[in-house]
C-alpha cells in the first residue's frame, strides 16, 4: 500500500517509464487529428490529407448517435414485484447517468457518452473514476463520473483488477486556491489524484491536498481497459525495450485507435501528393533555354506576361525547358495507397453518402458488415464502460448512501422523474449494456422476414418465432418488451369504448356538450346494459356504433306473414339476444381471455369488436371455435355455440338431412324452433 507522497510519486513515474512507446503513439494519433503539416523540405510544396480528420468524425459521429440500451435482467420466472422493481432501477440508472452529463456540461466539457468515444477513438484506451456521494456541508446526492485522458492515466493490475490508479494534470493557480485553499508559487502545478482499494489521496506539487482518506467502495473505482480483442502479451526474452514490466513492453500494441490499420500509410500519401504537386508548379512557371554563342544575352522580363517581339541574332534559339514528368508507377503507387487506406478505415464513397443509385438488400448487407467491423469494437468499449458504470453506480449507492435522490431524465424519449431510495436498488442486478451503431438497412426486407416468421399457416401449426424475438432479432429494436406494450396500448385506444370516451372528451372540449354527453349516455349503455342493450345494440333500425335517440324506444315491427324467408339465412338467434344479459358478456369474456392467453391476442381483439360492433362473421365464429378446441376449452365452447344459436359440437351432422335444432338460452319468452338450415356450415346469426 502506498501511503507517502513519495511513494505514490515514485509508483507513478516509475509506470510513465513503462508506458513510455504507449504515449508516443497516442501523440502520433493526435497529430493525424489535428492535421499537422506534412513537413517537406523547405521551397518545395506540401500536401496533408483531410482523410485522418474525416475517418474520426465519421465514425465519432456514429458512435453519438448510435442506439444505447441499458436494461436490467432477470429470470424468466422473476416475480412481479422483481420486474417493477427492475424498471425503477433502470429509471435510477438513466437519471444518475444524465445527473452525471448536466456536471460535465457545467464544467464545458462535452457529456459522458461524447467524452469516452472521443477517447475510445483516439486513444484506443479508455479510463473512467465514478463516484456516488454526497459532498459534506450538502443534502444532495452527487453522482461524480470524470473521464480520465489514458494518455495521463497509470495503473497497476492486479490478479482480481487494480491494485492502484492514478490521473496527473496540470492546474492552475486559480484552480488550486478555488478547490483546494492552496497557495502554490508559479502559475501552474501538476496535481495527481491516486486510488488505490482503500484509499483516496490528491497531491499537487509536493504536498497533499487530500491525504489519504477511506473511500468504503472496497475496490478502486476506476476503470481501464484497451479497444480491441488484443490480450495482454509478454514479449520474447531479450526484447524488453527497457521496461520494468514483462507486459508493459507490448502495451503499445493494444489498443486500437481508429488509425490502427492506417497509421502508416498517410504519410507516403501525403509525400507522393506534395511531389505530384512540384512538378504542376514547375510547369506554370514555364523556364526558357535561351541558347547563345556567348552563354551571357538574357532576355528581360517575362516573355509570358504581355505579347512582344523578342529579337535573337542568327544562330541563336529560344526553346522552353523541357519539364520532369512524374513517372508513370506514380499512379499506381497512390492507387495502392488509396486501396489500402479505404481497406483500413471506411469504403468511400458509399460510406460517406456518395451514391445515390438504389442499393439492392444483398448490397446493403455487404456495405453493412463492412461498415460494422469497424464500428464494433469502438461499440462495444463504449458498452463495457456504461455496464461498468452502471453496476458501479448500484453498489456504490446502496452501500454509501442513506437518503433518496430524485432523478430526472429520458427513456426511450419519454420524460420521467423518479425517487430512488438506497433500499430499494439491489446491488446485485445484471445491467446489460448494448451499443447498436446506426447501419444502412433494408427495413422491408426486415419487416417481410418479421411477418413470415410469426405467420401462423393453420390452427394447429406454431409460428417458427415469438413476435418478440422477430422484434428482437429481424427488426432490431432497442426494446422488443417496451414496443409490444407500446402496441398493445395501441390497440387499447383503439377499441370502441376507450373511441367512444376520446370522441366525448374531443367533442366537449370543442364546446359540442350536447354531443358529448350523447356520446358519453352511448358508452354508459354499452358498458353497463342501459336500455338500448349491453355492448351497445340498440333497437332494431338503428346501425351498432351510432349515439341512439334520447325519446323513447319505438316499438319494433310486427313479425313477418308465415312463410320462407326472402333469401337463405342460417339460424336465427334465440330471442333475448339483444338484451345482451350479463351471462351472456360473461361468456364473451371468458372466450376472449382464453384466446389471449393461447397467443392469439389479435384474434381476441377481433371477437371483442366484433361482438360489440355486430359485425361478427362466420370465418371469426369457426376461427374462436377451433382455438377454443385447441386450448381444451370444451364447456366453453358449448356456452358460445349456445348462446350463437350453433348445433353442439357432441353431434355433428353426417350429411344432408333435417338440422338439429338450436340449443335453448336463457331470455325473456319462449324459444321457437329455428328454420331448417341448409346442407354446410351454419351462417352467421342475424343481429351479431
Amino acid at each position: 500500500m502506498l501511503t507517502t507522497i513519495q511513494e505514490i510519486k515514485n509508483a507513478v513515474k516509475e509506470k510513465e517509464g513503462d508506458l513510455d512507446a504507449l504515449r508516443t503513439r497516442m501523440n502520433e494519433d493526435l497529430d493525424l487529428l489535428t492535421l499537422v503539416e506534412y513537413d517537406s523540405t523547405k521551397g518545395y510544396e506540401s500536401y496533408t490529407s483531410s482523410s485522418p480528420r474525416n475517418f474520426f468524425d465519421k465514425v465519432t459521429d456514429g458512435l453519438n448517435r448510435s442506439a444505447l440500451t441499458i436494461q436490467i435482467k432477470l429470470p424468466e420466472d422473476a416475480k412481479d414485484k422483481d420486474t417493477r422493481d427492475a424498471s425503477q432501477g433502470e429509471l435510477f440508472l438513466y437519471g444518475a447517468l444524465s445527473e452525471i452529463d448536466r456536471c460535465l456540461i457545467a464544467r464545458g466539457e462535452p457529456p459522458l457518452r461524447e467524452t469516452m468515444g472521443f477517447f475510445i477513438d483516439l486513444r484506443g484506451w479508455y479510463a473512467l473514476r465514478l463516484l456516488v456521494y454526497v459532498p459534506k456541508g450538502e443534502k444532495t446526492v452527487r453522482f461524480d463520473g470524470q473521464p480520465w485522458d489514458p494518455l495521463h492515466v497509470t495503473w497497476e493490475m492486479g490478479s482480481s483488477g487494480l491494485l492502484w490508479a492514478a490521473y496527473k494534470t496540470i492546474i492552475s493557480r486559480n484552480q488550486a486556491k478555488d478547490e483546494y485553499d492552496l497557495d502554490i508559487e508559479g502559475t501552474e502545478v501538476e496535481k495527481i489524484d491516486f486510488f488505490d482499494q482503500c484509499n483516496n489521496a490528491i497531491i499537487i506539487g509536493d504536498a497533499w491536498a487530500k491525504e489519504p482518506e477511506e473511500h468504503d467502495i472496497g475496490h478502486v473505482p476506476v476503470l481501464i481497459g484497451a479497444v480491441g480483442s488484443m490480450p495482454t502479451l509478454q514479449p520474447s526474452p531479450g526484447t524488453r525495450n527497457g521496461s520494468s514490466s514483462p507486459t508493459d513492453s507490448l502495451l503499445e500494441f493494444r489498443g486500437d485507435s481508429v488509425w490502427a490499420a492506417a497509421r502508416g500509410l498517410y504519410e507516403p500519401h501525403n509525400k507522393y501528393v506534395s511531389q505530384l504537386m512540384d512538378i504542376q508548379k514547375r510547369a506554370v512557371v514555364g523556364s526558357l533555354v535561351h541558347q547563345t554563342k556567348d552563354g551571357i544575352k538574357k532576355i528581360e522580363g517575362d516573355p509570358y506576361e504581355s505579347w512582344q517581339v523578342i529579337p535573337i541574332a542568327e544562330g541563336e534559339s529560344i526553346e522552353p525547358l523541357q519539364l520532369p514528368t512524374a513517372p508513370p508507377e506514380t499512379a499506381a503507387i497512390l492507387g495502392l495507397i488509396n486501396a489500402d487506406i479505404q481497406q483500413s478505415t471506411l469504403p468511400y464513397p458509399l460510406a460517406y453518402g456518395g451514391t445515390t443509385e438504389a442499393m439492392s438488400g444483398r448490397a446493403l448487407s455487404m456495405l453493412e458488415d463492412a461498415t460494422r467491423s469497424v464500428y464494433s469494437p469502438r461499440s462495444g468499449a463504449l458498452a463495457r464502460v456504461y455496464s461498468w458504470g452502471c453496476e458501479e453506480l448500484l453498489v456504490q449507492y446502496n452501500k454509501k448512501i442513506d437518503k433518496p435522490a430524485t432523478l430526472r431524465g429520458f427513456k426511450d424519449e419519454v420524460f420521467f422523474e423518479v425517487e430512488a431510495k438506497p433500499r430499494e436498488i439491489n446491488p446485485n442486478w445484471f445491467v446489460s449494456v448494448t451499443v447498436e451503431p446506426r447501419m444502412p438497412r433494408d427495413r422491408e426486407s426486415e419487416i417481410g422476414m418479421a411477418l413470415a416468421a410469426t405467420q401462423r399457416r393453420g390452427p394447429d401449426d406454431i409460428p417458427l418465432v415469438s413476435k418478440e424475438t422477430a422484434r428482437e432479432v429481424y427488426m432490431r429494436l432497442r426494446d422488443p418488451k417496451a414496443e409490444e406494450d407500446k402496441a398493445l396500448a395501441e390497440m387499447g385506444k383503439g377499441m370502441p369504448p376507450i373511441m367512444a370516451a376520446k370522441i366525448a372528451a374531443a367533442l366537449k372540449s370543442k364546446g359540442e356538450d350536447e354531443l358529448a354527453e350523447l356520446v358519453m349516455t352511448f358508452l354508459s349503455d354499452q358498458m353497463g346494459g342501459g336500455p338500448q342493450g349491453p355492448q351497445g345494440m340498440g333497437p332494431p333500425g338503428v346501425p351498432p356504433g351510432m349515439p341512439q335517440p334520447a325519446g323513447p324506444i319505438a316499438p319494433p315491427e310486427p313479425p313477418m306473414p308465415p312463410g320462407p324467408p326472402p333469401g337463405p339465412q342460417g339460424p336465427q338467434g334465440p330471442p333475448g339476444l339483444e338484451s345482451m344479459p350479463p351471462e351472456l358478456a360473461e361468456v364473451f369474456a371468458a372466450v376472449a381471455e382464453v384466446l389471449a392467453s393461447t397467443g392469439q391476442e389479435q384474434l381476441a381483439e377481433q371477437f371483442i369488436v366484433a361482438v360489440t360492433t355486430g359485425q361478427l362473421t362466420e370465418d371469426l365464429i369457426m376461427a374462436v371455435i377451433a382455438t377454443l378446441t385447441e386450448a381444451g376449452a370444451g364447456p366453453l365452447v358449448e356456452a358460445l355455440m349456445s348462446i350463437l344459436g350453433l348445433p353442439p359440437p357432441q353431434a355433428p351432422q353426417a350429411g344432408p338431412g333435417p338440422p338439429m335444432p338450436p340449443a335453448p338460452v336463457e331470455g325473456p319468452g319462449p324459444v321457437p324452433p329455428a328454420p331448417p338450415m341448409p346442407p354446410g356450415p351454419p351462417a352467421m346469426p342475424e343481429g351479431l
